[in-house]
């Protein structure tokens, strides 16, 4: 960057903590051990109790109903036992070593979400569905006993499960993910990771335009699931809302669109107990970092997704989790409130 004014607004992001992801075995290996010791060292230098957030993100059959970002395991039994030995078992040893810092996980984004409306139009979804119950009971099982440990695990976004019946459906497949995972706990939920979503967005109701959708921004969407999880039993609902990217209303034409949207803007920034008067929201915080790819615009990538070359997806864009260097630029322009 040559622009004095970006290159100050990008020193400002380095401020503020972003999640850690652990999505392939190899980046679990590189990424979880140095970190966790990083906040022990600085524990004891500072005195000061070190949050770390990671997430957890190698499910086999991953992200069943799109390409972009499918994963390393595939959905078969052989790569289900590496899930569990190579990674959910390396991970919990890890967080029992160093368990003087807390340790907040979020964990498989996309998967559970796509057990509620994806099974029966994509067959990925389907082949998936095994693996991705099992994968939830197994490491909630593990990681969920660890008293310095907090988990949140994926709900999508508003224009995904925001509906009345993905609501009701989604409390009962969460509710059952839960209980399979006993004795461990789970903190809660997360929303709008990696998307774009407003958390308010005070021009949208329920109609036509969002096609009848009752929840047409994160808040509202929070606010309903809160009601409907208690409702379905489950007993521990609170959430930690991505705002990494939501800060600006994006030029998507359509709210189902998520990939490198135009019109991106950095959103609210890391902060605990956010909102005055819902105090089951945990946190906002930056989970997909800002400036990673969401997936390739090359139309003859193996990995390439359709929603990656249409009219509001920034062009040309690398693969999913590369460095987007435009993307990240218009991000810290457009960020909201101002960096």
């Amino acid at each position: 960057m040559s622009d004095s004014s970006l290159i100050a607004k990008a020193e400002k992001m380095k401020t503020y903590s972003n999640a850690i992801w652990l999505d392939t075995i190899k980046n679990m290996q590189s990424w979880l051990e140095s970190n966790l010791k990083g906040a022990l060292a600085e524990h004891n230098s500072t005195g000061k109790d070190i949050l770390t957030v990671f997430v957890v993100y190698d499910l086999p059959g991953r992200d069943c109903h799109a390409l972009a970002s499918n994963g390393e395991l595939l959905a078969n039994s052989g790569d289900m036992e590496r899930y569990k030995s190579e990674y959910i078992d390396v991970i919990e040893g890890h967080l029992k070593e160093y368990n003087s810092q807390p340790v907040v996980l979020i964990v498989e984004p996309d998967s559970l979400a796509n057990l509620v409306t994806n099974l029966e139009s994509t067959p990925a979804c389907r082949d998936s569905e095994k693996y991705y119950l099992d994968g939830h009971a197994y490491l909630i099982q593990k990681l969920g006993v660890l008293p310095h440990v907090a988990m949140y695990l994926d709900i999508g976004h508003a224009f995904w499960l925001g509906w009345d019946d993905n609501r009701e459906k989604a409390g009962k497949v969460y509710a059952k993910v839960i209980s399979s995972g006993a004795p461990g706990k789970v903190r809660g939920f997360t929303d709008n990771v990696s998307n774009y979503t407003p958390w308010e967005d005070p021009t949208l109701s329920r109609g036509p335009e969002t096609e009848w959708n009752p929840c047409p921004d994160e808040k509202r969407y929070l606010e309903a699931m809160h009601k409907d999880f208690k409702a379905a039993g489950i007993e521990s609902v609170y959430f930690v809302c991505d705002t990494s990217r939501n800060g600006k209303k994006v030029d998507r034409k359509h709210p189902g669109e998520w990939c490198n949207q135009t019109g991106v803007g950095v959103g609210a920034r890391p902060q605990a107990s956010p909102v005055s008067g819902m105090d089951y929201l945990d946190a906002f915080y930056w989970i997909k970092p800002l400036g990673e790819s969401d997936g390739t615009s090359d139309e003859s990538a193996v990995r390439f997704d359709g929603y990656c070359g249409h009219e509001t997806a920034m062009k040309p864009a690398p693969e999913a989790g590369q460095w987007f260097q435009k993307h990240f630029e218009q991000g810290i322009k457009n960020a909201n409130p101002p960096l």
